[in-house]
Formats: C-alpha cells, structure tokens, sequence
C-alpha cells in the first residue's frame, strides 16, 4: 500500500499519557496545519501547502517523538530530524524548495495546530508551564509574520 497515504495513520501524542487517548494522527495534524496556513497566510504557493501538508510524513519511519523529547535531547532530534527528512523524501518523491519565509510559516502552523487540539481535547493542559510558553512563542511568531492579531483570538 502507499506509504504516503499510510503515514496519515501514525498515532501522535503516544509519548504523552494525557493526550494518548485522543487518537490525533499525523493525517489530522498535517489537513490542520494546512487549513490553518490557508486561514493565516495571504498567498501561499502551492509548494507552501504541500509542504505543510506533507510535513511530518518522515515521521512515518520514525514515529512522532514529543517536542518536549526533542528539546531535552538536541542530538535525538538532529538524527531524527536527519532520518525523517530522507524518509519524506523517499516517500513523497519531493523535495520542497521553500525560503525561510516559508519555513517559519510552517513551524508557526505546526506549533498552532498542536496547541489549539490541546485546547479543544484537553484544555486544563494549557495551564502547565510548557504549553504557557508554547502559546507564547506562537504569538511572538505570529506577530513578527504579521498574523498576530488573529492568531490572539485563536489562543
């Protein structure tokens, strides 16, 4: 079967014991990001929603390692991010020329995304000290690529 179609299916979250149980995959995270990006940005190219459709498909070798994982152990996420950039190329057939314009657009989406399903599944979440710091690096992101404004009403 299609490894492409296939990766939607990875299970996010699996590292963490409060958000396990939601059932997000990588499909729903990736047409989220997306329709987010569609929301937000003024034009994006058509490289710029496949690329934000097709993001975390690398992830399908690899599994959805937590932010918190990758952030404790910098090493972990260079392989990581190292394998799972081979992987999506080699599952997509794609290699997205994107500027850093781009790139910040994605990051912006994908820290989005994560942060508005915990605010819909499980929204007690939001007090604790990393999801705080995480709605604050989206906001000052969101300003600085000029959205902030309705990103603010989102978070």
């Amino acid at each position: 079967m299609n490894e492409l179609y296939r990766s939607g299916f990875v299970q996010r979250w699996h590292q963490n014991p409060e958000l396990a149980h939601t059932g997000q995959t990588l499909g729903h995270h990736q047409w989220g990001c997306a329709m987010l990006l569609a929301q937000l940005h003024p034009a994006p190219s058509t490289a710029l929603l496949l690329a934000t459709l097709m993001h975390d498909v690398g992830e399908y070798a690899t599994g959805d390692m937590s932010y918190t994982s990758k952030m404790d152990h910098p090493e972990l996420a260079d392989a990581l991010g190292d394998v799972e950039e081979k992987e999506a190329r080699r599952i997509t057939g794609h290699t997205f020329a994107l500027s850093e314009t781009d790139k910040l657009w994605i990051k912006l989406v994908d820290r989005l995304e994560s942060y508005m399903y915990v605010k819909i599944r499980e929204p007690r979440l939001l007090e604790q000290p990393d999801w705080i710091e995480c709605r604050d690096a989206v906001l000052r992101l969101a300003r600085y690529l000029g959205v902030g404004d309705i990103v603010w009403g989102w978070v």
